[in-house]
């Protein structure tokens, strides 16, 4: 594995604990970022998340 795909993979792993930290589905989250379904619910910033929970 290359060090490029071992940083993608550890994003990936904190994007996906961040978002079961905060009771988000990881696959919505996702695919409202790349405009993949969920147009009528769009899922807001994680930052923005985070500091209305703080």
């Amino acid at each position: 594995m290359s060090r490029d795909g071992r940083v993608a993979r550890d994003v990936m792993l904190g994007l996906m604990k961040t978002c079961q930290k905060l009771g988000l589905s990881f696959y919505h989250y996702l695919g409202d970022r790349l405009a993949i379904g969920n147009v009528g619910q769009p899922v807001p910033p994680l930052s923005a998340i985070i500091l209305a929970r703080a």
